[in-house]
C-alpha cells in the first residue's frame, strides 16, 4: 500500500532527521534525493515518489545519478536506480537534461547546478611553481 506524497510531507515537514533549522529562521535539509538542500515539497527526497541524486563516486573523478522508480517504491533494496558516469561535465549536464526531460522536468535545473558543483569540487588544483 502507497501512502501519498502529500501525507509524507506533512508528517515530515516539521521534524525529522535530516531537518537543519538555522539561527535566523531558515530551513535546510540533508536528505539523499535533495538537490538544492532546500526544506521543501519540491525538492523533498523523502516525500516524493521521483527523485534525483547526485553525488561524488567511489574514486575521486566519477559522480554517481540515482533515480528512484515509483513502480519499486516498496521494494527498497530495488527502489533506487543508481549509474556511475566518469564524462566530461558538459556532457554530464547534456545526459542530465536529456535524462531528466520525461522523468522530472522541474529537477532539470536543479540536477544540473548539482552536478556542476559536484564536479568541480572532484577537480585538483594544479600547483602554482
Amino acid at each position: 500500500m502507497s501512502v501519498s506524497s502529500q501525507l509524507v510531507w506533512a508528517l515530515v515537514k516539521k521534524n525529522n532527521v535530516y531537518l537543519h533549522k538555522g539561527l535566523n529562521g531558515s530551513q535546510f535539509s540533508s536528505e539523499p534525493g535533495n538537490l538544492y538542500n532546500r526544506h521543501s515539497y519540491k525538492y523533498s527526497g523523502l516525500a516524493n515518489e521521483k527523485t534525483v541524486d547526485i553525488r561524488a563516486g567511489d574514486d575521486d573523478s566519477s559522480l554517481v545519478i540515482s533515480k528512484r522508480r515509483p513502480k519499486n517504491i516498496n521494494k527498497p533494496n530495488k527502489a533506487v536506480h543508481s549509474v556511475p558516469t566518469k564524462k566530461h561535465a558538459s556532457k554530464i549536464n547534456t545526459s542530465i537534461a536529456a535524462d531528466l526531460k520525461h522523468y522530472r522536468p522541474d529537477l532539470t535545473k536543479a540536477a544540473v547546478a548539482r552536478a556542476s558543483a559536484v564536479s568541480k569540487s572532484l577537480r585538483v588544483k594544479k600547483s602554482k611553481k
